[in-house]
């Protein structure tokens, strides 16, 4: 029993100074903060990476009065850029439109109102020489111009006669 007990004893010290540590060795260890403020590689899904991006607002209000009519215009645009790789940006307007007021009627303010992609453009620009841009553009104030309304000689025939506007 005496010999068990002296094995059982040295077993317990010999484990005891296994799991002893130094003070200095504390000091290595992570903290929490360090774990969860870990510096980031600046890549979001290991290909966008955020240092590159890029993005602004702008907010434009205005009235226009022609003719007897009027129209007040809101427009929001969120312009985004993205450098894909040094000589290679991709570049988009996003407009969110409103008219909140005019004299044209509920069904152009359904028309007109709305979420555009006013621009999408793609650059390459691989020296200070040569420049290839591709770009795509909407308008939505285009959509209902009639360059040919105000000329004066649009309604009228070239014998006399007086067309009625549709």
């Amino acid at each position: 029993m005496k010999k068990i007990s002296i094995i059982f004893a040295i077993t317990m010290i010999a484990a005891s100074s296994g799991f002893a540590q130094f003070k200095d060795q504390l000091n290595g260890q992570p903290s929490i903060e360090s774990s969860l403020l870990r510096p980031s590689d600046g890549l979001l899904f290991g290909f966008f990476d955020p240092a590159n991006f890029s993005m602004r607002q702008s907010l434009s209000m205005s009235y226009m009065t022609l003719g007897g009519q009027s129209i007040a215009i809101g427009m929001y645009t969120n312009s985004l850029s993205y450098r894909i790789s040094s000589p290679l940006t991709l570049s988009a307007d996003v407009s969110l439109i409103n008219s909140p007021y005019n004299t044209l009627g509920s069904k152009f303010s359904q028309a007109f109102n709305g979420i555009y992609l006013t621009r999408a453009e793609l650059n390459y620009h691989p020296s200070s020489n040569f420049q290839i841009d591709i770009q795509f553009n909407q308008n939505p104030m285009a959509r209902f111009y009639n360059p040919y309304y105000y000329n004066p000689y649009y309604f009228s025939s070239p014998w006399g006669w007086y067309r009625e506007p549709r």
